[in-house]
């Protein structure tokens, strides 16, 4: 497996900035607009907060229109709204799937988003890790379920006869691949995927193909303009980029063989299967494999607070749905179980879901 270590590369200096969340008819339903580039949110006076000291904590997400940037508003709003007084959450546009448990293993974010399937691997140090980050404890999973999606065009599909990606090694196709910048598990995922195919980024280039890593919106107008010709990132169900890019071409959505799916629940995936009728063309249910979003703290953080943030998350489901539909798979009844964590819990966190009787 190819080792990455991976680390935030720059900071942002923020000052009082005011967001706003909400909707935008012209993003799928399940995408919301944020208009200001960092979310930064100061609780204000109410009767009905939580006594005690204020805080400040900073929650790691991914980049700026990506889910978990929406996901990290949506907390951070709850938080905000029921927390002391005077507490401060700073959402970051960085640094991803995989930066972010090191992240919080460093102690450079108290809480982040993360993965059951990088939690896995970053805790017991291997995979995409050097070391262990034994630090890192979960607060709550389960809260969607992602997959690993791989769109082609389907004029290139139909042009070589591309039925599986193993037909990408056998017929040595010249594909334009394009993925998200290194450092995020989509990138990683890529790399995973072609490497159970005996392919790797050398031997597409070998083959008269391309390999650009870049943005989402780089990808998409790439594939509008005929300049790509596939992409394997980590989606949800109507995920924005694969929304529009199937929109505006036609694409074929690819399954990932058996074979290959036994291989990479090997080392923390899960089996899945993209429902029918999450894009357009995508008539059909696609085997592959996934992982829920989990949020994470480092062990060190103090029991009450992980007690109050657990509880708080828990507690306003709702408040979370209405900024991101992909958060109604939220069942906090659930949300403390193993399999959907990767990690042990927070002690705080432990002891809310034993207080309302989900954790014997």
């Amino acid at each position: 497996m190819r080792i990455k270590q991976v680390k935030a590369i720059f900071i942002v200096f923020a000052s009082f900035l005011l967001f706003t969340v909400g909707c935008s008819s012209s993003l799928p339903s399940n995408q919301v607009k944020i208009t200001t580039t960092k979310l930064w949110a100061q609780s204000e006076t109410s009767k009905e907060k939580i006594g005690g000291p204020s805080v400040k904590l900073k929650i790691a997400t991914l980049t700026q229109g990506s889910p978990w940037y929406v996901y990290g508003a949506a907390m951070a709003e709850v938080l905000r709204k029921n927390m002391p007084a005077g507490s401060v959450f700073d959402v970051l546009p960085y640094a991803g799937g995989i930066g972010n448990p090191t992240m919080v293993a460093d102690k450079k974010s108290e809480l982040a988003l993360s993965f059951s399937v990088t939690n896995k691997w970053a805790f017991e140090g291997n995979v995409a890790y050097e070391k262990k980050h034994d630090n890192i404890r979960a607060l709550a999973g389960n809260f969607d379920q992602y997959y690993v999606g791989i769109v082609l065009r389907k004029d290139f599909t139909d042009k070589y006869g591309i039925e599986s990606l193993k037909d990408l090694k056998e017929k040595k196709v010249p594909v334009r691949l394009m993925a998200i910048n290194v450092g995020s598990l989509g990138e990683f995922a890529t790399s995973q995927i072609l490497e159970q195919y005996d392919l790797t980024y050398e031997n597409i280039k070998q083959n008269g193909g391309s390999v650009s890593h870049t943005t989402f919106d780089v990808i998409q107008q790439a594939f509008q303009d005929g300049r790509a010709d596939m992409m394997i990132q980590v989606i949800t169900k109507g995920h924005q980029a694969f929304t529009e890019i199937a929109l505006s071409t036609p694409v074929k959505f690819m399954p990932i063989d058996d074979d290959v799916v036994r291989k990479l629940e090997g080392i923390g995936y899960e089996a899945a299967e993209l429902p029918a009728g999450g894009f357009k063309g995508q008539d059909e249910p696609v085997k592959t494999v996934g992982f829920p979003t989990v949020l994470i703290a480092n062990q060190d953080l103090p029991e009450e607070q992980a007690y109050n943030i657990t509880k708080l998350i828990s507690e306003n489901k709702s408040d979370l749905v209405a900024v991101h539909k992909a958060l109604a798979a939220f069942n906090p009844e659930e949300a403390w179980k193993p399999e959907k964590l990767g990690i042990p819990l927070h002690p705080g966190a432990e002891k809310y879901y034993k207080e309302k009787g989900w954790l014997k």
